[in-house]
C-alpha cells in the first residue's frame, strides 16, 4: 500500500499540469539564456600562458579587502586568516602550473560566467522553488481539500508524512535532472566545451566573478569538468534543502497559503539580515552558509569568496548544515503534527 501511495504521490507532483507548466518555462527561459549569448568562435585564440601564481602573495587580497572596506579589528583578522590558509594552495597551483590553460583565450570570463553564474543561477532558483512548491503541495494537499481527517483515521494514518516526504524530494530532484539536463545540452549545443573539458578553471584567462583583475582561485584544482559536476552536486544539494524548508513549513502550518507565507518569511528574512552585519563578522559569514546566500555567491563556489567569506568550502560546509538543521526542522515538525488534534 505504501508503494502505491508513493507512486500517486509522485505522480500527482511530476506531472500535474501546473507542474508541467513551470517546467517547460523555466527550460525556455534558460534557452534563451543560451541563445542570446554572445558566441564569437573567432576570438577563442592560443594566446601566450603566464605562470601567474608564481610569487602571488594571497595577503595582499586580504589587505585590498580590508582597506576597501575599511574593515577592523577582529573581523579584518577573519579576513586576513582566510588568506594566510590560502598561500599553500596557491603555492600549489604555481607548482602544478594551472594558471597555463588557456580555456577559452580572451572570452574565458564570458563563457565561465555565463554557464557558472548566469545559467546556473537561473537553474538553481529554478530547482529549488520548484522543490519547495512540490514539498507544500505534498503536505498540505489533503488539508487544502477537507480529506484530511479521513486520511489520518486511516490505516497508514500520519505516517503517510513519510510517503509524502520521499515522494517531495523524487519529484525535487527529477525536476532538477530535466531542469538541469535539458538546460545544460541547449547551452553546449550552443557554446562548444569539448576542447576545453581538461582545461584548468584557475587559468590565467580567467578572474572571478564580479572582480575584475583578481584570479579565479579555487581551493581545490579543477578542470572544467570537474567543476561543472561538483556545482551540479551542490545544485542538487540546495534543492534538497527547499524541499525540506516548504515540508517543514507545510507540515507545520497545514494551511497552503500560510504555509507558503511562512517558508517565503524565512527566505526573505535569510536574504534581507546578512547585510545587517559588518563584512568579515562571524555573523556574517555564517548568513552566507544558508541557502539563500549559497544560491546568491554561486558564482564563487570553490573559490576564495570575497569580503564576506570568511571559510574555505564555503558552499560545502553551508550545505552541509543547512541540510542538518532543515532536517531537524522537518523531524520537529512531524512530531507536533503526530501529537496535534485534527479539526
Amino acid at each position: 500500500m505504501r508503494y502505491m501511495l508513493f507512486g500517486y504521490e509522485l505522480k500527482k507532483l511530476v506531472f500535474s499540469p501546473a507542474m508541467v507548466g513551470i517546467v517547460a518555462l523555466c527550460i525556455i527561459f534558460n534557452a534563451v539564456i543560451a541563445i542570446v549569448g554572445y558566441n564569437d568562435y573567432g576570438s577563442n585564440y592560443e594566446a601566450e600562458a603566464v605562470n601567474i601564481f608564481e610569487g602571488f602573495k594571497t595577503i595582499e587580497i586580504g589587505e585590498i579587502y580590508i582597506r576597501k572596506y575599511n574593515i577592523t579589528g577582529e573581523n579584518a583578522e577573519n579576513i586576513r586568516n582566510k588568506y594566510k590558509k590560502l598561500q599553500p594552495v596557491i603555492d600549489q597551483k604555481a607548482t602544478n602550473g594551472d594558471a597555463l590553460s588557456t580555456y577559452f583565450g580572451g572570452q574565458t570570463h564570458y563563457r565561465h560566467s555565463l554557464l557558472f553564474k548566469i545559467m546556473f543561477m537561473a537553474i538553481i532558483a529554478e530547482s529549488c522553488l520548484l522543490a519547495l512548491f512540490a514539498a507544500l503541495i505534498s503536505v498540505t494537499y489533503e488539508n487544502l481539500r477537507g480529506t484530511e481527517n479521513i486520511i489520518c483515521a486511516s490505516k497508514i494514518g500520519r505516517r503517510v508524512l513519510r510517503t509524502k516526504l520521499s515522494a517531495s524530494l523524487m519529484a525535487a530532484v527529477a525536476m532538477t535532472v530535466v531542469i538541469l539536463g535539458v538546460s545544460l545540452c541547449i547551452f553546449f549545443l550552443r557554446f562548444n566545451f569539448s576542447d576545453v573539458w581538461n582545461d584548468n578553471v584557475s587559468s590565467m584567462f580567467n578572474y572571478a566573478v564580479n572582480e575584475y583583475g583578481k584570479p579565479f582561485i579555487t581551493w581545490h584544482s579543477f578542470t572544467v569538468e570537474g567543476y561543472l559536476w561538483a556545482t551540479i552536486g551542490v545544485t542538487f544539494g540546495i534543492a534538497v534543502c527547499f524541499c525540506l524548508l516548504g515540508y517543514a513549513a507545510g507540515v507545520f502550518v497545514r494551511n497552503s497559503y500560510g504555509a507558503f507565507i511562512a517558508a517565503a518569511s524565512v527566505v526573505g528574512v535569510t536574504f534581507l539580515a546578512k547585510p545587517l552585519f559588518p563584512i568579515g563578522s562571524v555573523s556574517r559569514g555564517i548568513w552566507t552558509l544558508t541557502p539563500v546566500w549559497l544560491w546568491k555567491n554561486s558564482g564563487a563556489w570553490f573559490t576564495d569568496g570575497g569580503a564576506e567569506i570568511i571559510w574555505a568550502s564555503f558552499e560545502s560546509v553551508g550545505l552541509f548544515v543547512s541540510l542538518a538543521v532543515l532536517s531537524i526542522a522537518a523531524f520537529i515538525s512531524t512530531k507536533i503534527f503526530k501529537k496535534r488534534e485534527i479539526l
